[in-house]
């Protein structure tokens, strides 16, 4: 019980010895004998006298607080400047761009530029010491579509859509956005809390079915949607069409991506027909982040994922409006869509 009531001088922190070491010095200023100050300040006769002796040399700078351990960076396998060009490396060119292997980079790929830029072997294990110091995390990729136009579709954010408002104000019309998908009962991805180790366990089915559905939305927290079986064909496209038109007074003015089927005879001729109802946009071609409608569909095929699997289309198709009609019910769930970086520049008519 004694000796849990005692502590050890080397385990404080070094503020904590700072202050011990001045307690020792005020005590020692009261003409108190060293043996007494260390019966005061438990602390051994030797640190009550090699203190004092510090103090007495070189005053309170030599009894404060130094930071413990070897200088930062003595032992750096890489030196700041070497560090510092890894890092633009890392953040400015992929693997492949540096004459390896891959676009994505990990720790081998890291060690691997470090030798070839400075001759420095690295452990795969410091490496990850290295990427957490700067501040780089292990991350799952976003997909971009390497065939992507980078000017055409700066063009659409800063050019093209902007007319395309100013275009809608002067008509009175409402902008959609449409896309379609699929609803499907497995998915590639997905994740949910368990604690550490154990790795929770999803229900699925093993043969996937399914539902599609297309969908539209604005950035006021408009929805329309509707299912459909079979393969999506200009037939739906134009018949969704037909039914959005009806949903309002104002004219329509429609933005969808550049799908083969958007393009159809039968859509161009029917869309001739009714340009006192609706103008049809594009977007530039494989730039489906551009589409608020993605979000939408991203949301939906999540959440419809986590209630478990579903062994029948009717069943799946079922839970999908149900998803669908939350998002209705919800205020601002919609709009919420229009809150992700990529579509930001379609969060506002203004």
């Amino acid at each position: 019980m004694e000796k849990e009531l005692t502590y050890d001088v080397r385990k404080l922190s070094p503020k904590e010895q700072e202050e011990l070491r001045k307690k020792i010095v005020r005590q020692k200023k009261k003409d108190c004998e060293s043996r007494e100050v260390a019966a005061i300040c438990e602390s051994s006769l030797r640190h009550v006298q090699s203190t004092w002796k510090k103090y007495q040399e070189g005053g309170v700078k030599a009894i404060s607080a130094v930071k413990m351990g070897c200088p930062k960076g003595k032992y750096s396998k890489l030196t700041l400047e070497q560090s510092a060009e890894i890092i633009k490396e890392l953040t400015e060119k992929t693997p492949k761009d540096c004459g390896l292997t891959g676009y994505l980079w990990d720790r081998k790929a890291v060690s691997e530029l470090v030798k070839q830029r400075f001759g420095v072997e690295m452990p795969l294990s410091t490496m990850g010491y290295y990427l957490k110091k700067w501040n780089f995390t292990c991350q799952r990729p976003q997909k971009k579509d390497y065939r992507q136009d980078a000017s055409a579709l700066k063009e659409w954010v800063e050019v093209t859509y902007p007319a395309i408002v100013k275009q809608a104000a002067e008509e009175n019309a409402e902008i959609w956005w449409v896309d379609q998908t699929g609803a499907r009962n497995a998915s590639n991805y997905i994740r949910g809390y368990a604690p550490k180790g154990e790795t929770p366990t999803l229900p699925v089915a093993s043969a996937h079915t399914g539902v599609n559905m297309i969908s539209s939305i604005t950035n006021n927290g408009g929805l329309r949607y509707d299912f459909y079986c079979g393969k999506f064909n200009q037939n739906i496209y134009m018949d969704f069409l037909k039914r959005l038109i009806n949903t309002t007074d104002r004219k329509v003015f429609v933005i969808a991506d550049n799908s083969s089927t958007h393009h159809g005879l039968l859509v161009k001729e029917w869309k001739e027909k009714h340009t006192d109802d609706i103008t049809i946009f594009h977007l530039p071609s494989y730039a489906p982040h551009l589409n608020p409608v993605e979000y939408l569909n991203n949301n939906l095929k999540s959440v419809l994922l986590k209630q478990g699997y579903s062994v029948s289309e009717a069943e799946v198709e079922q839970i999908a409006r149900v998803i669908m009609r939350s998002f209705l019910a919800t205020k601002g769930r919609v709009a919420s869509f229009f809150e992700h970086d990529d579509v930001k520049y379609a969060k506002s008519d203004a």
